[in-house]
Formats: structure tokens, sequence, C-alpha cells
């Protein structure tokens, strides 16, 4: 069978999102531990995951354009004017 939309390249942006709060969570990054104002509270970070996830699977459900698309054609228009 095959793939219809190949996710990982599509919405690489948004994987790199999910990826990269992931990566700062395994890494303690986290005000709770931290105390740096620049980490965000544990509920905080989670919550944005959840947003993130959510946002992700709207756009594969609805086929609506990744970040890296929505950039691409900002760029063009740029360029075009």
């Amino acid at each position: 069978m095959d793939k219809r939309v190949n996710v990982r390249k599509k919405y690489d942006g948004e994987l790199m999102k999910i990826r990269n709060k992931l990566n700062q969570l395994e890494k303690g990054r986290i005000y709770d531990l931290t105390n740096a104002q620049m980490d965000s509270y544990l509920s905080t970070n989670i919550e944005q995951l959840r947003e993130i996830i959510e946002d992700l699977i709207y756009k594969i459900e609805y086929d609506e354009e990744s970040i890296n698309e929505k950039s691409r054609k900002s760029f063009d228009r740029f360029h075009a004017e």
C-alpha cells in the first residue's frame, strides 16, 4: 500500500517542535527543577505539548499546510514583490 502523505517530511517543522519539547523535558529543563525563568513549569510544558500535538493532528486530518509550507509561501511572496 502506498503512502498518501509523507507525514514526517510534510510536517517536519511541527514534529521538530514536539522533539524539542520532549528533549527539554528529558534534560530536566523545567522551572520546577531549574528555577530558571527561561524554563517553563512542568504543567506548562505538558499543556504546550498537548497543543502542538493537537495542532499537528488537525493539520493532518484536514490536509492543512505545514509550518514549512506556510513559510515557503511567505518567502516566495516577499521575493516576488
